[in-house]
């Protein structure tokens, strides 16, 4: 495996905290609850009864679901 396979492969698999997401890609902590709460927002995993992470992967196969209109990249 490439370098650059390794170092894709490590950030698809991080864990990234609400806030993280927050900062990283706009998505505010209060959305990210709600949609969790609402059963349709991207998946996550639940660390402990008040610690939730989300796979970089994960929350990037659903930003790219919820792209409307024009070309996806």
């Amino acid at each position: 495996m490439s370098q650059t396979s390794l170092i894709t492969d490590r950030r698809s698999n991080r864990l990234l905290s609400r806030k993280e997401i927050e900062a990283e890609y706009g998505l505010t902590v209060r959305y990210l609850e709600l949609a969790a709460w609402r059963g349709d927002g991207p998946p996550f995993i639940r660390i402990s009864n008040r610690q939730v992470r989300y796979r970089v992967s994960d929350l990037e196969a659903w930003l790219a679901t919820r792209s409307v209109g024009g070309e996806t990249a």
